[in-house]
């Protein structure tokens, strides 16, 4: 299947005579931090994109204190009128580095790529051709540079926390249609979760089998940092709350509240009627206090979740509980059946 079956075919996105840029059917997205070669990386694709026939715009999302990447990323942009530089000061990092750049893209289809060299840049178009009826593919590479104990488990973590997962969950490669980026980029989530979260909000997400490009020898290696696993891992665990108990927080909070509660109401009535038939004491009985600071806590915690229940009640309106894919009715005659998209159902 060829890029142009997608995509209609046109003239590379330029700025006109009036200095109106027209509209593009591609944005390539890319968060680049201090990395001399960031330049050289994104310059192998150039000619795989200029090759597909697209408008397209290149949003390159550089870290400012990076002088020579910066001057590096600027020289390539002198010469190749798609790419756009924006230096930027302070440096959020990639994850959201790159949120900021999917708010200005334009075009219907999203590209992400990495700073570094993670996929064959002859392989592109393996993405575009499986786009067609999709709304996100992502690389499996040929060969997997992270080992198979950490893929396999963040795939465990992403299946337990969202039910979906993808076999390459390293690679960053991946090319989305703009809607669901909208929609998922919006939780300000790490950019290996936006997969899983895509599959689990309804958008249908598949893989393209590509082939692993080697990094050249001046390109930064991945390397093995605990303590960001563990970020990824508390990461996880706040989205999941977020995703699964946002319009019903009173199930969260409910279920953390009321077993606190029901431990000290029994710890309380056992000692109540062990005082009122055995005659016991109660001065030495530290379980009292514990007892009594249970019931507290318990109706502190679901009171949280009534006081959340009360907020989302109020903002009802104004938060998208679902999102409508395509509508399917007949035409005016009634004579034909067809599928109408989301911006021509009103």
């Amino acid at each position: 299947m060829s890029v142009s079956s997608v995509l209609p075919v046109s003239s590379l996105s330029k700025v006109d005579s009036f200095g109106i840029t027209p509209e593009v059917d591609l944005s390539v997205v890319a968060a680049v931090p201090d990395n001399e070669v960031a330049a050289s990386v994104l310059a192998k694709y150039r000619s795989v994109l200029d090759g597909m026939g697209l408008r397209y715009e290149v949003l390159c999302m550089a870290d400012a204190a990076g002088e020579r990447t910066v001057a590096a990323l600027k020289s390539l942009a002198r010469d190749w009128p798609n790419l756009e530089v924006f230096a930027r000061r302070p440096w959020t990092g990639e994850d959201g580095e790159l949120g900021t750049a999917y708010k200005r893209a334009r075009g219907r289809l999203v590209l992400t790529l990495p700073g570094r060299t993670e996929i064959a840049p002859e392989d592109l178009p393996k993405l575009f051709a499986a786009i067609e009826d999709n709304d996100m593919v992502v690389c499996d590479r040929d060969v997997q540079p992270i080992s198979a104990k950490r893929q396999s488990f963040l795939k465990k973590t992403f299946r337990l926390f969202f039910g979906h997962s993808v076999s390459d969950v390293f690679c960053r490669v991946r090319l989305s249609r703009r809607d669901v980026l909208e929609e998922v980029g919006g939780f300000g989530v790490r950019q290996h979760f936006i997969p899983a979260i895509a599959a689990s909000r309804g958008f249908r997400v598949i893989e393209a089998r590509v082939r692993h490009a080697e990094p050249e020898p001046q390109e930064d290696r991945f390397v093995f940092r605990p303590v960001g696993h563990m970020r990824a891992l508390f990461d996880a665990m706040a989205l999941f709350v977020v995703m699964k108990f946002l319009h019903r927080p009173l199930r969260f909070f409910g279920a953390i509240g009321a077993p606190v509660f029901l431990v000290g109401l029994l710890g309380t009535v056992a000692l109540v009627l062990g005082r009122l038939f055995m005659d016991l004491s109660l001065a030495d009985r530290p379980l009292l206090i514990f007892s009594v600071l249970a019931i507290v806590l318990g109706i502190q915690i679901i009171a949280l979740g009534l006081i959340g229940e009360i907020i989302i009640f109020s903002n009802s309106r104004q938060l998208k509980q679902y999102r409508v894919s395509t509508i399917i009715r007949r035409d005016k005659y009634g004579s034909k059946v067809r599928e109408v998209p989301q911006d021509e159902a009103d």
